[in-house]
């Protein structure tokens, strides 16, 4: 990583928490909250909460096995798949971090057009993106005290507008569009999930265990529950769409500061993460070069191709990071818990074929809707792990053993 994030430098537990709040303060988080709105509000309530205790446990879980092996997500992530198998993972999380940072700078970019419709869409859009790239550039790693300030600030507006939000509730509105208890669930663990690829950038730094797991598990659950349960109320309670809510809220401008800031404050850990990420690609001596790559590449793909119909492309891309990721870091984890040694192959192939059948296990479990599709992967992935393993010691002790 070169000089940009020194070895020497941790980050304490209230940084860490707050680094995940921050990251869990969205738009994007609210209006996935909103589409659980046919489930009604008591019912969108248990989905949100189980749904995160699941995926924020897999997110920790991802933390702590960076922090006991003093390494970030993607050579972890090496560590069990060889040295090519962790490029491959590398290049699947600079993709999907690239994507969220191009889908949250069009969602806010709506919404602060909503308020402000005299102003061109593009124009909001090229401001939150050279905004956030300053803001990485100048502030560099996530997790220093302007960030904190920043997610302190943050929370308290956002708890204005939870107020407002609720202030429609006694005039509840009927949703018409169908959707399952499962199906609730797994959009409520696949926000968390979708960090899961570079929680161990910032807790391979924590001070301590408590700080490395603890603290990001309590920081996005609290956080993004939040964010949930106010698109939920908006949608359940007001009946119309989180744009449209913002557009004419009475606190349309606090609005607009919420998703200023959030925005710049989630992709400053999305952009951090894809550049490291980059770095396994393309060697750089700073960091910061990387960021202004990814920086400058989401900026043009944002202003000049903005993405449209975010209900349908939000659900598709969380469920399609759910779907390659789970199986990915399900046998991280595994490994992990059984001690097994690092690889010394340049790719490990019988892992990469327990993916391949997890992400086919997970198209079908999401199709077919069966249970839990997060919940199946990781019982089919760690079903195959065991099998293999039992295998391959059975093996090793015939060769021992002629």
């Amino acid at each position: 990583m070169g000089d940009y994030m020194p070895q020497e430098v941790f980050m304490k537990k209230s940084a860490m928490f707050l680094l995940w709040v921050g990251a869990a303060i969205s738009v994007s988080e609210i209006f996935t909250g909103g589409l659980l709105a046919p489930l009604g509000l008591v019912q969108g309530l248990i989905v949100i909460i189980i749904g995160h205790i699941i995926g924020t446990a897999l997110f920790a879980g991802g933390a702590c096995v960076s922090y006991c092996r003093k390494l970030n997500a993607m050579d972890s992530v090496a560590f069990s798949f060889g040295k090519l198998g962790g490029k491959l993972v590398a290049l699947c999380n600079l993709v999907q971090l690239m994507g969220w940072i191009i889908i949250l700078v069009v969602q806010a970019g709506g919404a602060i057009a909503g308020v402000f419709p005299t102003l061109p869409f593009w124009t909001v859009t090229l401001g939150l993106s050279i905004l956030q790239i300053v803001w990485a550039v100048i502030f560099g790693t996530p997790g220093g005290r302007i960030n904190d300030v920043a997610v302190v600030l943050l929370a308290g507006l956002c708890v204005l507008f939870f107020v407002e939000s609720f202030g429609y509730a006694a005039g509840s509105f009927s949703i018409s569009n169908n959707m399952s208890i499962m199906l609730g669930i797994e959009l409520s663990i696949a926000m968390p999930v979708s960090w899961l690829p570079l929680a161990g950038d910032y807790s391979s730094k924590a001070n301590d265990k408590i700080g490395a797991t603890l603290m990001p598990f309590l920081g996005y659950f609290l956080g993004s529950c939040f964010m949930y349960i106010i698109g939920l109320s908006i949608v359940v309670s007001n009946g119309s769409d989180i744009f449209a809510f913002i557009a004419s809220s009475r606190f349309r401008y606090v609005a607009c500061g919420i998703v200023l800031l959030s925005t710049i404050t989630t992709n400053f850990v999305a952009i951090y993460s894809a550049a490291v990420s980059s770095t396994k690609w393309i060697k750089t001596k700073n960091v910061r070069t990387s960021i202004l790559v990814v920086g400058i590449f989401t900026l043009f793909v944002s202003v000049f191709f903005p993405v449209s119909r975010f209900e349908l492309i939000l659900e598709k891309f969380l469920t399609s990071i759910t779907m390659v990721f789970v199986p990915i870091f399900t046998l991280v984890l595994l490994e992990f818990f059984m001690k097994k040694q690092k690889t010394e192959k340049p790719i490990n192939w019988g892992q990469l074929f327990i993916v391949f059948i997890g992400i086919a296990g997970n198209w079908l479990f999401n199709k077919y809707s069966i249970f839990i599709p997060t919940v199946m992967t990781a019982l089919l992935v760690s079903t195959l792990f065991t099998i293999k393993y039992i295998v391959g010691r059975t093996q090793a002790r015939g060769r021992k053993n002629p």
